[in-house]
């Protein structure tokens, strides 16, 4: 039984690890990142602001963490995707990221969580503010595999298989797709979208491989 007390203690910091991601995700929605505390965290879940310091070692560590769930979930259906047994993104392509990434979307905008953190992520955070300058700059390195990091290495597999055109910029090309993908998942979340949202994103990114691609390829 003793042997058993460790892993009951881990799973209990995880549970509760949990709890407190998902009400902080509800409470940065409702009131916003910057008006959110500690303390309305604990409140909310009946702890101590002791108790989620214990976990979280301030609020913007709450929010990497944040990110990188949605991030893992992303990277586990990303996976999927690959041939069994693969361990890199070597056999990622513009068609089969562009295909999860439709797919993607139509999953956020049909889930409450999916919807209320990309909403946080694009209406409740600052971003130019200095006090996310270390969240900012942690993102910016490219160190989390994200959407524009899955559309970016794809591209670069293209150019090195010769399925795209030579000269095609694998970061541009994501930084569009991205700002594509964002624009439309936003406005169909806030119900001014007035065409259907994943019909609209295939054929967006169909003609975007039609630029790029060598015909035949």
């Amino acid at each position: 039984m003793c042997a058993d007390m460790p892993r009951k203690a881990q799973r209990d910091a995880e549970r509760t690890r949990a709890r407190i991601l998902a009400s902080a995700l509800s409470l940065f929605a409702k009131k916003g990142y910057v008006h959110t505390t500690f303390t309305d965290i604990a409140a909310r879940l009946k702890m101590t602001k002791g108790a989620v310091y214990w976990h979280f070692e301030s609020k913007q560590a709450l929010l990497m963490a944040l990110i990188d769930e949605m991030l893992e979930k992303f990277r586990r259906q990303i996976a999927e995707l690959l041939p069994e047994g693969e361990a890199s993104f070597e056999g990622l392509s513009f068609p089969v990221v562009a295909d999860m990434m439709v797919r993607n979307a139509e999953q956020i905008t049909g889930d409450p969580k999916g919807t209320a953190f990309f909403l946080l992520i694009h209406e409740q955070i600052q971003w130019a503010e200095a006090s996310m300058e270390s969240v900012r700059a942690d993102l910016m390195r490219n160190r989390r595999f994200g959407p524009w990091a899955a559309f970016r290495t794809a591209v670069e597999n293209d150019v090195r298989a010769g399925r795209v055109k030579e000269g095609t910029d694998p970061v541009q090309v994501a930084s569009v797709c991205i700002a594509m993908w964002d624009g439309l998942v936003h406005t169909r979340i806030v119900r001014l979208l007035q065409c259907d949202l994943v019909d609209t994103l295939r054929k967006s990114y169909a003609a975007v491989w039609e630029a790029i691609r060598v015909l035949g390829a």
